[in-house]
């Protein structure tokens, strides 16, 4: 899975880094072309980064002129983050780019191998996103830390 990740944004982080951008800063757009406006811990959340990380990424760009903050009008104590349109267009191209990837990917397959791949991983899928086996892994790790602490 790695090598997959690592295959998909390596073409994007060179087009990022023609552009001045860092591989994290690429990402902020990619993210922000995908949902259009996000607060500061939204970001922070969708990169799995601390709200500081991602505030000091969103500064960095809005001071580059990447992105503009305003404030949401339903809740003037919210801060909404935008992309300005030329890095809008940026992020749809990144976007295009990494769609090209995967078709060209799954061009490889032959058309009757095709169907079993989108199941396996439609499976894959659906088996990373059950929460029990997280979930219990957490049970377990706060079990043994309670212990511990009880017997000290």
């Amino acid at each position: 899975m790695p090598m997959i990740a690592k295959s998909l944004f390596s073409a994007i982080s060179q087009i990022g880094h023609v552009l001045g951008l860092t591989p994290a800063q690429v990402k902020v757009l990619l993210q922000l072309g995908t949902r259009h406006q996000m607060a500061v811990g939204e970001i922070g959340a969708a990169l799995a980064c601390s709200m500081p990380a991602a505030s000091e990424l969103v500064d960095r760009l809005v001071d580059a002129g990447h992105l503009v903050r305003t404030t949401d009008p339903s809740d003037r104590r919210r801060v909404l983050i935008h992309a300005t349109p030329e890095s809008a267009r940026i992020s749809a191209r990144l976007r295009e780019l990494r769609e090209a990837q995967i078709r060209y990917a799954l061009d490889q397959l032959a058309p009757h191998e095709r169907p079993v791949f989108i199941r396996s991983l439609e499976a894959l899928v659906a088996g990373l996103t059950h929460g029990g086996i997280a979930t219990d892994a957490l049970s377990e790790m706060s079990l043994s830390q309670s212990a511990r602490g009880n017997n000290v």
